[in-house]
């Protein structure tokens, strides 16, 4: 199916998402996508060379979450009515030299698509800055007749689309957009999906150089060597080098554990939303390495992996929830998290999803 923008495809896949996810639950834990909610309203979430902070709204979710890019929705309070958020990259044609040639091409781009299907009734590309690198703005206001006769819809879509500081060729896209029986966007979207665009941050990609010295050091097994270089480029501003030596030093992999340095580096890294820095530091408060044993700290560090969709964060909540660790045992939860696990690619969630019983704890909706 084409549509007119990736913004636009994305605001109309997400309602037939939602409905999908609605559907499944039958005796095996369903596969990938599932709707997972996120939780953590407001949280960084990092991709390859740039970190995004996810709209601060209740009632997200989202179905893929990748290296390269996101997409993400919500129910409003009409089922008929959906807001969507992406985030992609994309590797254009050519370079551009400025903001002015960036949205002249954007704009031509997005004007292919589908016009059996939707009638555009507005389109408005303007050139923009963001953090000094060109960018392009766009607004969309279209119809969509649907797939059915009683699908039909008004779309308003918005984004941003910038050139990478570091890779010219690599182009950056957030979008927003709300699909619905409504005239105008909504008020209650507008703030959330500006800031979602506003919170775009580049970050720099890890010198070849010095990260394959690194690893060519774990290969030698001189692990403090690897340390040390993996710290040099924390310093400089890699959160995954950060993650990956703080895991080293949590766990003592190679080289005498170092608890407090390896849980700050870890910390440093999940402010950048680095989902094995958040799942480290999971797991540093489960089983009590220097610190305290606190399952209640640690089930916030899961959380915000599983928001991300990691599967292991995913299976050690539904763990927590089932044996009562911070509250009231709860199954159902418990059986909740465990077919998202199973469905972001966990063989044990789904062998305690089947084996737990919990195709009896799902909802008769869900049937």
């Amino acid at each position: 199916m084409r549509h007119t923008t990736i913004a636009l495809a994305a605001a109309l896949a997400l309602l037939a998402a939602a409905g999908a996810a609605r559907a499944q639950g039958g005796a095996k834990a369903p596969a990938a996508p599932l709707a997972n909610p996120v939780t953590n309203r407001g949280a960084t979430w990092p991709f390859a060379g740039f970190l995004v902070s996810v709209p601060d709204l209740p009632g997200l979710y989202s179905t893929h979450v990748r290296p390269n890019g996101a997409l993400l929705g919500r129910l409003a309070a009409n089922p008929l009515r959906t807001w969507s958020f992406t985030v992609l990259t994309r590797k254009p044609e050519r370079r551009f030299e400025s903001a002015r040639a960036l949205a002249q091409h954007m704009r031509a781009r997005r004007e292919t698509g589908d016009p059996q299907r939707v009638t555009k009734r507005s389109h408005r590309e303007t050139a923009h800055q963001h953090a000094g690198q060109p960018c392009t703005r766009y607004a969309i206001d279209a119809y969509d007749r649907g797939e059915r006769t009683d699908d039909a819809s008004n779309v308003f879509a918005r984004g941003m689309t910038c050139v990478h500081p570091e890779k010219p060729d690599l182009l950056v896209e957030l979008g927003f957009a709300e699909r619905g029986a409504v005239d105008a966007l909504s008020p209650e979207l507008e703030q959330p999906g500006g800031a979602f665009l506003a919170s775009l941050r580049f970050m720099p990609f890890a010198p070849p150089a010095e990260l394959g010295a690194a690893q060519a050091r774990m290969r030698a097994n001189d692990v403090a060597g690897a340390v040390e270089i993996l710290n040099r480029l924390a310093a400089a501003g890699d959160s995954g080098a950060a993650a990956l030596a703080g895991a080293i030093l949590v766990h003592g992999r190679g080289m005498p554990a170092d608890l407090d340095e390896g849980r700050r580096l870890l910390e440093l890294a999940a402010k950048d939303g680095r989902v094995d820095a958040l799942f480290s530091l999971g797991a540093v408060f489960d089983k009590g390495l220097g610190v305290p044993r606190d399952p209640e700290v640690a089930a916030k560090w899961f959380s915000l992996a599983a928001d991300q969709r990691d599967p292991q964060a995913q299976l050690n909540l539904g763990i927590f929830e089932w044996n009562g660790e911070n509250a009231q045992r709860d199954p159902r939860k418990a059986c909740d998290w465990w077919r998202m696990a199973a469905g972001n690619g966990s063989t044990r969630a789904g062998l305690l999803f089947r084996d737990n019983g919990c195709k009896q704890l799902e909802p008769a909706a869900k049937q």
